[in-house]
């Protein structure tokens, strides 16, 4: 999803803006780095965030590669090499399932699944408005700015 909004992003910068920076003497480097890339920012930063909140959601790949209902540890740390990928971890979806299907007594386990699926619904509308904002500034900021 990513890949495919930044291809997008790219394209939709208008060749004439290209030429211009080549034109008046830019590398093929400096057009990319300066012209091309601050254009195409927004459309990137908003696949990141369909992204980011589709991830945030999807719960059945990561059974796969190593979701468990308790992980004592983070598989980040300040031990190098900080990231452990041989960890195992927790993800809130998975958390939900487990508690609301696997439970022996779902019915006591209401109010713990509405709480963590509040907390998950709350996690991607914060990244996602920060995403947002984060994205309509650097708008801003480009769509003013002239070669």
């Amino acid at each position: 999803m990513v890949i495919v909004a930044s291809e997008e992003a790219l394209g939709s910068v208008p060749r004439g803006v290209r030429e211009a920076a080549l034109a008046c003497g830019a590398s093929k480097r400096q057009t990319i780095q300066r012209v091309v890339l601050p254009s195409a920012l927004p459309g990137i930063l908003t696949g990141v965030i369909l992204s980011m909140a589709r991830g945030a959601g999807e719960v059945a790949p990561l059974m796969l590669v190593g979701v468990v209902k308790l992980a004592p540890s983070l598989p980040i740390d300040l031990v190098s090499p900080f990231v452990h990928a041989e960890r195992k971890f927790m993800h809130l979806g998975f958390h939900i399932f487990d508690l609301g299907f696997q439970s022996p007594d779902s019915e006591a386990a209401k109010p713990m699944v509405f709480a963590t699926t509040l907390l998950l619904i709350v996690l991607v509308v914060v990244l996602n408005l920060a995403a947002i904002l984060l994205r309509n500034r650097l708008r801003k900021r480009y769509a003013l700015s002239t070669f």
